[in-house]
């Protein structure tokens, strides 16, 4: 079998669970000889070809997101600051049980699939809180049960970022994480709403487009017809 063929077979042909524990090509071990906890299951492509998404076999946060864009973000971080020493990475995203990697578009994915992976699987560790820039929500759900969409308008900013926060939970983040991304509210100011893209989404082409329009349609549809949504 050629090298080429193992590499694909390895990230994409045969997923871990198929294969002997003891024969898994993308479990390690640590330094003292003891199994490391967590393991890539497989890699999988998202929308954007810049973007892989890297499945781990089980939760490595607590809950929310995290968001690495460049290598002074990672700074403390044994993960991530690794894996930025790696040429090419841009940005790094992590949600539920995977990590997402956007490179360049200079380097090739086959130069830095190996390297990525190693160093996630030496390095990966339970990350135990969120650190997006989000307004803190109270049980979200119970604004919506709450809410009349004749209302929004006359609500104040911090109730206005509320809502769509909780909208956005409910009906687009999940289909976000499905493809290694998410997105986070970063204010409105009057009827537009300043979104930035995170994982995945960040670089691809689909999300200045095809994305962006659903999104302003369900918020317009849901809250207001004269909202705006705007990626920053």
């Amino acid at each position: 079998m050629s090298k080429f063929r193992n590499w694909l077979e390895k990230w994409f042909g045969i997923p871990a669970e198929e294969n002997d524990a003891n024969n898994s090509p993308i479990k390690t071990s640590s330094a003292s000889g003891q199994l490391n906890k967590f393991h890539i299951l497989r890699v999988q492509p998202t929308p954007n070809p810049n973007a892989f998404q890297f499945v781990i076999n089980a939760l490595i946060i607590e809950s929310g997101s995290k968001t690495f864009s460049n290598a002074d973000e990672a700074i403390g971080d044994p993960l991530t600051e690794a894996l930025f020493q790696i040429y090419g990475v841009e940005s790094i995203y992590l949600n539920e049980n995977f990590i997402t990697i956007t490179k360049s578009e200079t380097i090739g994915w086959h130069t830095i699939f190996d390297k990525i992976g190693e160093i996630i699987e030496k390095k990966i560790h339970f990350y135990n809180s969120i650190d997006e820039k989000k307004i803190a929500q109270n049980k979200p759900e119970t604004i919506l049960d709450k809410f009349h969409k004749e209302d929004f308008s006359n609500c104040d900013v911090k109730e206005k970022v509320l809502i769509i926060e909780a909208v956005l939970d409910q009906a687009i983040r999940p289909a976000l994480a499905n493809d290694g991304g998410g997105v986070e509210v970063l204010g409105i100011e009057g009827n537009i709403i300043n979104v930035h893209y995170q994982g995945a989404c960040g670089t691809c082409p689909s999300s200045t487009t095809g994305t962006l329009s659903y999104i302003e349609t369900f918020l317009k549809d849901s809250l207001h017809r004269d909202l705006t949504v705007v990626a920053k």
